[in-house]
C-alpha cells in the first residue's frame, strides 16, 4: 500500500511539472479563449515535432486582430514582458505592433521567448516556444536564411 501511495504523489508531482510549462505567463489566457474561435488557428508542437529545432513546446495563434482580442493579447503582453529579460518591440500609435521577449528560463534551463507580430492583413500571431534553442539561434532560424 505505501507503494502504491508513493507511486501515485510521483505520477502526480511529474504531471504537475509538465503541466506548469508556461503556465505563469498571461498570454495563456488567449491561447485558452481563442484557440478554437472560429476564423482562428492554433498549433501546439512538442515532442519529436519540434526536437530538431531544439525546442520542448511551440505554441501559436494567428486570429483577426480586432476587439475584443486585440485589447486582451496587448493587455497580456504588456503583463508578460515585465518578467522578460530581452525585449525588442515596435510600438505605433500606444499599440504593440510586434515584439520579441526572452523570459527568465524558470529555473530549469530552458529558454522560453513569446514572439507577436500584427500583419499587413490585420491578423495578429502570438507564438511562445520554449527549449534549450539560445535567443541567437532563434534569431538566425528566423530571419537569416540557410
Amino acid at each position: 500500500m505505501k507503494r502504491t501511495g508513493t507511486f501515485v504523489l510521483c505520477c502526480a508531482m511529474l504531471l504537475i511539472m509538465v503541466s506548469a510549462q508556461g503556465q505563469d505567463l498571461k498570454i495563456n489566457s488567449i491561447f485558452e479563449k481563442y484557440g478554437k474561435l472560429k476564423g482562428s488557428t492554433m498549433v501546439i508542437l512538442s515532442g519529436e515535432a519540434v526536437q530538431n529545432y531544439r525546442l520542448s513546446l511551440y505554441r501559436s495563434i494567428t486570429l483577426r486582430y480586432e476587439a475584443p482580442q486585440s485589447n486582451d493579447i496587448q493587455q497580456c503582453l504588456n503583463v508578460d514582458k515585465q518578467q522578460a529579460r530581452k525585449i525588442k518591440e515596435v510600438i505605433s500609435n500606444g499599440i504593440i505592433r510586434s515584439g520579441y521577449y526572452q523570459l527568465p528560463d524558470e529555473g530549469n534551463k530552458m529558454n522560453r521567448y513569446i514572439l507577436f507580430k500584427i500583419g499587413d492583413d490585420q491578423q495578429a500571431t502570438l507564438i511562445y516556444m520554449e527549449g534549450d534553442l539560445k535567443s541567437e539561434e532563434l534569431i538566425n532560424k528566423l530571419f537569416i536564411r540557410e
